[in-house]
Order: C-alpha cells, then sequence, then structure tokens
C-alpha cells in the first residue's frame, strides 16, 4: 500500500509538472507575437525588452512578427493560444481603438485576453518628405489651408494614434486630404521617403535618424513638451492647439485565463527589463519612456482608453472599414 500511494504522488507530480505554465517552469521557449512587420516602434521597443525579460525568468523568448489587418491577425493567434505561457503578444495601443474603426475584429480586447504590462509610453512626430516645399510648422499649416488637395497623410494601420491625430487636426484645419493606411510603421516610412505620400505622424523613434540625415523634414510633435532627442521641433500645442496631445503606448498581453501567479511573474520580469540602464538609455535616445505599471493598472487603462477612443472616433468622424 506504501508502494502504491508513492507512486500515485509521483503521478500526481508529473501530471502537475506537464499542466503547469510552461514559463513559469523555464522549460520551452516562449512566442512572442508582434503584430507588425520588423521595423517599426513596437518591433523595435519588443527586441529591447524581451531579451532581458526572457533572462530574468529563465526562458527563451522568441519574436515572431505575424502581420496582417492592422495588427489583428497576430493578435488573433495569440488569442486562440492555450493559456500556458508559452505564447504573449506584444502590441501596443491600437488595439483598444481597433473595434470603432474596423468591422470584424474577432476578438474581444478585454474579454480574449490577459493585460501582463505596459512597457513604454511613445511620442508622435508630425513628419514630411525633404522635398516638401513648407519649412516649418506655421508655414504647413497654412499651406493645408489654402491647398489641402496637395498633401496625403500616412498612417501605420487603421486605429493608430497617428490617424486619430491626422483626423483631429483635419478638423482643427478644416479641411480633409487623403489618408493611406499602411502595415505598420515601417512600410509607411518607407513610401513617405520616396515621395509616395506627404505627411505622417509617426511614432518618434524610427523618424528620428531619418531626420537627423535629412531625409525627413520634422514639423512638431505631439507631447506635451518638446522632446529632448529633438529640441529644436516644437509642439503642436505652440502652433497653436493646445489640447492636440497623442501619445502612443506598447504592452505584453496573454490569452484569456493565463494564471495570476504566472502573470505575477511576467510583469516583475517585464518591468525590471524596462528599469535595466541599457534599456531606459536606449529607449530614451528613441524619445520614448519606460513604464513600471502592474498588470491591473494596465487593465484599468485599457478600459479607460477604450472609451476615450470610441468619443475621439465619433467626434473625428472615421468610418469604420
Amino acid at each position: 500500500m506504501k508502494h502504491e500511494t508513492t507512486r500515485r504522488g509521483a503521478l500526481a507530480i508529473g501530471l502537475a509538472a506537464l499542466t503547469a505554465p510552461a514559463l513559469a517552469q523555464g522549460t520551452r521557449s516562449t512566442r512572442l507575437v508582434v503584430p507588425y512587420p520588423p521595423g517599426g516602434t513596437t518591433d523595435l521597443t519588443a527586441r529591447l525588452i524581451a531579451p532581458k525579460a526572457a533572462e530574468d525568468l529563465g526562458q527563451s523568448w522568441v519574436i515572431e512578427n505575424r502581420s496582417g489587418a492592422n495588427g489583428v491577425v497576430g493578435a488573433e493567434s495569440v488569442a486562440r493560444s492555450a493559456a500556458d505561457g508559452t505564447t504573449l503578444l506584444y502590441s501596443n495601443e491600437v488595439l483598444t481603438v481597433l473595434p470603432f474603426v474596423q468591422r470584424n475584429i474577432p476578438f474581444d480586447l478585454r474579454a480574449d485576453f490577459t493585460p501582463v504590462a505596459r512597457t513604454v509610453s511613445i511620442p508622435y512626430v508630425l513628419v514630411g518628405g525633404s522635398g516638401l516645399a513648407p519649412p516649418d510648422l506655421a508655414a504647413l499649416l497654412a499651406a493645408l489651408r489654402a491647398t489641402p488637395d496637395r498633401f496625403s497623410f500616412a498612417g501605420s494601420s487603421l486605429g493608430s494614434v497617428g490617424q486619430l491625430a491626422t483626423a483631429a487636426l483635419w478638423q482643427k484645419l478644416g479641411v480633409e486630404t487623403t489618408f493611406v493606411s499602411y502595415r505598420g510603421t515601417g512600410p509607411a516610412m518607407n513610401d513617405l521617403v520616396s515621395g509616395a505620400v506627404s505627411l505622417f505622424f509617426a511614432p518618434l523613434g524610427p523618424a528620428i535618424p531619418l531626420v537627423r540625415d535629412g531625409r525627413l523634414r520634422a514639423y512638431c510633435v505631439t507631447s506635451s513638451s518638446r522632446q529632448r532627442v529633438l529640441p529644436e521641433v516644437p509642439t503642436l500645442v505652440e502652433g497653436g492647439f493646445a489640447d492636440m496631445i497623442y501619445e502612443g503606448w506598447t504592452g505584453i498581453w496573454g490569452p484569456r485565463g493565463l494564471p495570476a501567479d504566472f502573470v505575477t511573474r511576467a510583469n516583475t520580469a517585464v518591468n525590471q527589463a524596462a528599469a535595466e540602464p541599457a534599456v531606459a538609455a536606449r529607449m530614451a535616445d528613441l524619445g520614448l519612456t519606460t513604464l513600471s505599471e502592474s498588470a491591473e493598472r494596465f487593465a484599468e487603462i485599457i478600459a479607460a482608453e477604450i472609451t476615450r477612443n470610441q468619443a475621439l472616433v465619433a467626434a473625428a468622424r472615421i468610418q469604420p472599414q
């Protein structure tokens, strides 16, 4: 009888090990799905955060770029994955806007995902091709008012901070131009540099080297104050739009039902990775601010932004596509 009890105990321990979240065990790699192409801010910050977070957890995090449908394809793949810690989503604030700008979203952000951690906040910058005639913000605003048909705006995706800022600027100026939605910041930036599109409210990080080497011209930033990395570039507030402050963010989610202890451990590891001096310094060089928040606080922010963005989209008269 004693021998049988020991065998049953061993079997129970073995089954528990098999069903425990793999990340908690440190035995299997984790797929970190970035639902955009390489080269954008979401992809870049994921690659800065992931190595240190994985190291703290004794894991290997493998980044998988799975783009499509404005981030929906990659996000849905995570929503449909097992809640065992082996698949996570690294995405951005666009997820809180998509239900209001895109039809047939196949998931509910609050019901189908478990928030783990926000990682960075992201200022945006209005940039144009180097050959664009207006030399500064005042001249650009005057040209947009006078001849809006001459200009087109890029967006990294439907529902992006850039799209909301574009729609708000049109509303302020009383104009409407062409808006072109891309599958990520990288492709949008490529077309901006080539001259295929005129202007882009872009995440600050990827724009900095292109502004510094003269391939793009920066007209303004969308933060409340000027950015240390581009101190000569004014804010939209300075341009006369006191309420036009737009910033994005990135964060990590898991599928619905991630165990609470796993979420706590992963949140701690991600926050520690973001606070790592080398990581924080690199983020600062890109104009980004690293964050340290609980998973509960992340959930509160998601709920608040869904409410706010629904009102913003309605006010901007953006029609779902």
